[in-house]
């Protein structure tokens, strides 16, 4: 998945990618070493969406962002600069 059935917002005062893979009314969030949020749906344990903290301070150091899916970031940061 190369951001195509994606949505995501981004927060410019935190430095925080905000992205959607699904709609879920009750998720809950696991944090990982690398300041990576990956949020589940309660019921289906189905990934719903991936918070990532530092996001342009990560893609301008060229730092490792572990994702259990593929997802174009490069392109997302791109479009932030645009």
């Amino acid at each position: 998945m190369l951001n195509e059935n994606i949505n995501y917002e981004y927060n410019d005062v935190l430095d925080v990618l905000y992205i959607t893979l699904e709609t879920s009314d009750d998720s809950y969030g696991h944090e990982d070493d690398y300041g990576i949020v990956l949020n589940y749906d309660f019921c289906t344990k189905k990934l719903v969406g991936v918070d990532i903290w530092d996001f342009k301070k990560k893609i301008k150091d060229n730092k490792e962002i572990p994702l259990p899916l593929e997802i174009d970031l490069k392109n997302i940061y791109s479009s932030l600069l645009n």
